[in-house]
């Protein structure tokens, strides 16, 4: 994920020992299951679609990936990093 100066960012512990980064711009909701959602607190231009997905022990199943998303990648030592496209916060900065 791409950080500004004013950016903060939070680090939050998943199920299943996955751990995520996130800036203080989006909203996660998880569950014991390893049900995991991620939607934007920024202005979403009408698309209202979350990043969803399913967490195992060994694995990341995607359900739902936006148009506004660059790219979501995952390491085998379980961290998961989302890259937005940069428009996203631009608009939210004029």
């Amino acid at each position: 994920m791409t950080k500004t100066k004013e950016e903060r960012t939070t680090t939050y512990e998943l199920t299943k020992g996955w751990k995520i980064n996130l800036c203080d711009k989006v909203d996660i909701l998880d569950n014991k299951d390893g049900k995991v959602a991620i939607i934007l607190k920024a202005k979403n231009f009408g698309n209202i679609e979350p990043i969803v997905i399913d967490l195992s022990e060994d694995a990341i199943r995607i359900h739902s990936l936006p148009h506004f998303v660059d790219s979501l990648s995952f390491t085998l030592d379980k961290k998961i990093e989302i890259v937005y496209s940069p428009f996203i916060f631009e608009q939210e900065q004029q």
